[in-house]
């Protein structure tokens, strides 16, 4: 990514809760760097940019400040001093706020929003984008309507559910885009009654590589989840379906990349089934490294057991590299892994896991079938190039760039 100024570049602030920072935004980079691609010059503002520095390439485009210091202050003052009475009736929309956990996280992001404005005006911004439905495009819907800029924001999953101020976004912002359809329907049930005339789909992108190589099965082959160690992944449940794998004569070695809370439960589990030599913790790992992974074939199955998703990018990536995807039917997941592009099995079913991998390790034939079909999809739903193209027509900062296939991925809510 390169931070070089460029007069003749629309340029857009793009807000994220700690991107290009922290382990829960780095799916963001594949997105920020085909926005510099395309030429867009692109300032990221992490609301709080905690953690390490997990997008290195992306640390010269962004204004790294924490939620609160002297320089946000001072800027929120003399926003305040500009226009009073527009400062207190954005802060009269952030009232509306139902929960008061959802009142609180706003208010805690007060005076960065009103920072923004001001960047937002002197900067000379020619758009505002927000990922995650909550603080973040909060702090873009103050700032939108203190600096005249237009905004936009990306919904996921979780942040839907927060019913953070979704009716007034939905009424304010360019467009409010969901990464699948599912998560569009999980809107309508959340907050209904919204106006989505502006409500879109688009899935993220994810870089394609140039090729896929699909050679023969390690020894043993390889399942990995890359996910946060918390329950709603539910990683105790490939645990208990690698043990019935086993017990059937399939060798297997699991990789749970991630950290959380919920490790030492985990490892106790491994214990207990017996899966000490089957298993390997792989703490936080970072992207680069799990898709050379992919890229190297060092990976046989990607897994992920959970309870709830949104649309997740790390099966998205595997079958950009070939590799094929189980996963539960949950959230947006069929959106990617149904019409046999992948494995689709019900929630907390341990035999319909182990299953669904067995065949997939198994029959040669099903798995050149999954993959070639999954790396279709991806190619024709969710390359970045286009996804980035069809981003910059909505928020009217350039048309779609010449040349490149032109299936965005986008469908209408």
């Amino acid at each position: 990514m390169c931070g070089a100024l460029d007069v003749h570049r629309p340029r857009l602030l793009y807000l994220a809760s700690s991107f290009p920072f922290g382990k829960n935004d780095v799916f963001f980079a594949p997105e920020v760097r085909e926005l510099v691609r395309q030429g867009v010059d692109v300032r990221a503002v992490p609301m709080r940019p905690r953690g390490p520095l997990t997008t290195p390439d992306a640390e010269p485009l962004t204004l790294r400040r924490p939620l609160v210091d002297a320089t946000i202050l001072a800027g929120a003052l003399a926003e305040f001093a500009r226009s009073p009475v527009g400062v207190v009736t954005s802060l009269g929309v952030l009232l509306r706020a139902p929960a008061p956990s959802v009142l609180l996280r706003n208010l805690a992001g007060f005076p960065k929003a009103l920072w923004i404005a001001r960047v937002a005006r002197t900067w000379g911004a020619d758009h505002i984008h927000a990922h995650w439905a909550g603080p973040p495009s909060t702090a873009a819907l103050v700032a939108s309507r203190l600096s005249g800029v237009p905004w936009s924001l990306t919904a996921h999953f979780s942040d839907i559910r927060a019913k953070n101020l979704l009716r007034e976004k939905s009424t304010s912002a360019r467009f409010v885009r969901f990464i699948a359809h599912a998560m569009a329907e999980l809107a309508r049930r959340t907050e209904p009654g919204c106006d989505e005339s502006r409500w879109t789909v688009l899935h993220l992108g994810v870089e394609l590589p140039a090729a896929v190589s699909w050679g023969s099965l390690n020894d043993p082959p390889v399942v990995l989840t890359a996910a946060r160690l918390d329950v709603v992944k539910r990683q105790d449940t490939l645990l208990r379906a690698v043990r019935l794998l086993r017990d059937d004569g399939v060798d297997v070695e699991v990789w749970l990349a991630g950290s959380g809370p919920r490790e030492q439960e985990l490892r106790a589990l491994v214990g207990e089934l017996g899966l000490d030599d089957a298993v390997r913790f792989l703490g936080f790992v970072q992207n680069e490294t799990l898709l050379e992974w992919l890229a190297d074939g060092r990976v046989d199955v990607v897994a992920l057991p959970s309870d709830g998703e949104g649309l997740p990018v790390s099966l998205i990536e595997a079958l950009a590299h070939g590799v094929p995807a189980v996963a539960t039917d949950v959230g947006g997941v069929a959106e990617l892994l149904g019409d046999g592009c992948g494995e689709l099995v019900p929630r907390d079913d341990v035999d319909e896991l182990a299953n669904a991998i067995r065949r997939l390790l198994r029959s040669p034939e099903l798995r050149a079938e999954r993959v070639h079909a999954g790396r279709m999809r991806v190619e024709q739903e969710f390359g970045v190039a286009p996804v980035v193209r069809r981003l910059r027509e909505l928020a009217g900062i350039g048309g779609a760039a010449e040349g490149g296939p032109r299936d965005s991925g986008e469908r209408h809510a």
